[in-house]
């Protein structure tokens, strides 16, 4: 038997390489059980803030960086009996910049998959934090929770890529940070939108002109606030399509907040043909205000007057306020009350005009 594992392949005897083998079977096998087990063991930290709650979630959330680390751990251990310089005829100098950029690389790894890992306890943090936040009634604070999320993750991101440059790749990151800002103006110029927009994510959450959940209308667009990001506000419109905006826009031109007026606004026209009688438009406008006071979900505040000659129909606007600014429901009245001025406008004998032209030819 040790004559067997004493015999070499590739420069390495056989009981390095089972020893190498073995070690990443088991490293392969026990991969799930062993990260579950640092999950469990993790969460006891965070038992106390989430308040018990939440214990499946923060296990399903670490569970594959766990297995990340876990599976580098053991590629590591397994390459720690084999010899590679003899097989691939390096020199000495070769063998130490090989074994450098080895190191480099493996040490690179590990710092990705820690930064995971803590890239998924923020989203377990943030997921009870956002919990904690619906319980109360201001929703300002649930889109805040969301712009927070991104911008942690961000700057994690941000300072695990400089601590790979620092400490294994030894970039001098104050030169690097003096050369970014030599080459800072380029690229504000070429990043001009972007940074815009980002400065208008902010002013959004300063000013708070709308929240998760509201109702607006900007650019002749009516849709509800579902989410604000870095860049862009994502909204549900009522075509139910998923419109994506630019900051920038929502907070330089006028945008009306639908869900912080209490009462929607309706006004349209009423065409009369030009063969209706003065004491006819009189009946129908009186006829139309009673139905407008009478009516459970309209405001005592209407108008409905006879306002111009049009060019080929005589015009009575119709304006009222539905006591809801939800859009359902203020279709739904506007169409009970259109059916009721339909009924008045036939019931006195009268007609809706349509575009049209009369021609008197001269003899």
């Amino acid at each position: 038997m040790n004559d067997f594992l004493s015999r070499e392949l590739l420069n390495n005897s056989y009981q390095a390489i089972g020893t190498s083998l073995l070690i990443l079977l088991i490293g392969y096998v026990l991969r799930k059980s062993a990260s579950r087990s640092l999950s469990h063991l993790l969460f006891r930290l965070f038992k106390k803030f989430s308040k018990g709650t939440g214990h499946d979630q923060f296990v399903s959330l670490l569970i594959r960086p766990f297995q990340g680390i876990i599976l580098l751990v053991s590629l590591y251990l397994a390459l720690v009996p084999l010899k590679f310089p003899e097989l691939m005829h390096l020199d000495g100098e070769e063998i130490k910049t090989a074994r450098d950029i080895m190191h480099r690389v493996y040490g690179a790894a590990i710092i990705g998959v820690v930064t995971w890992l803590v890239l998924r306890m923020v989203d377990f943090i943030i997921m009870v934090l956002y919990e904690r936040a619906q319980e109360t009634e201001d929703k300002s604070d649930d889109q805040i929770i969301l712009f927070m999320k991104d911008l942690i993750k961000v700057l994690v991101v941000i300072f695990a890529s400089f601590f790979i440059l620092s400490a294994i790749f030894h970039v001098n990151i104050t030169s690097l940070i003096a050369g970014l800002g030599i080459g800072g103006l380029a690229v504000a110029l070429a990043a001009q939108d972007t940074l815009s927009n980002l400065l208008a994510s902010f002013i959004i959450f300063l000013d708070k002109p709308f929240k998760a959940g509201d109702t607006v209308n900007f650019d002749d667009i009516t849709g509800t606030i579902e989410k604000v990001g870095f860049r862009s506000t994502k909204v549900r419109t009522l075509e139910k399509s998923l419109l994506t905006v630019p900051n920038k826009s929502l907070t330089d031109g006028p945008l009306n907040n639908i869900t912080e007026s209490p009462f929607r606004r309706v006004k349209f026209i009423v065409g009369l043909t030009y063969g209706t009688t003065s004491a006819q438009i009189q009946t129908i406008i009186d006829e139309i205000s009673a139905v407008l006071k009478e009516h459970e979900e309209t405001k005592d505040d209407f108008t409905v007057a006879f306002s111009d000659f049009g060019a080929y129909s005589m015009d009575i606007m119709v304006l009222f306020f539905v006591y809801s600014n939800d859009w359902e429901k203020m279709v739904r009245v506007k169409e009970e009350i259109n059916f009721k001025i339909m009924h008045i406008v036939e019931k006195n004998g009268c007609d809706f005009a349509f575009p049209t032209q009369t021609i008197h030819v001269e003899k």
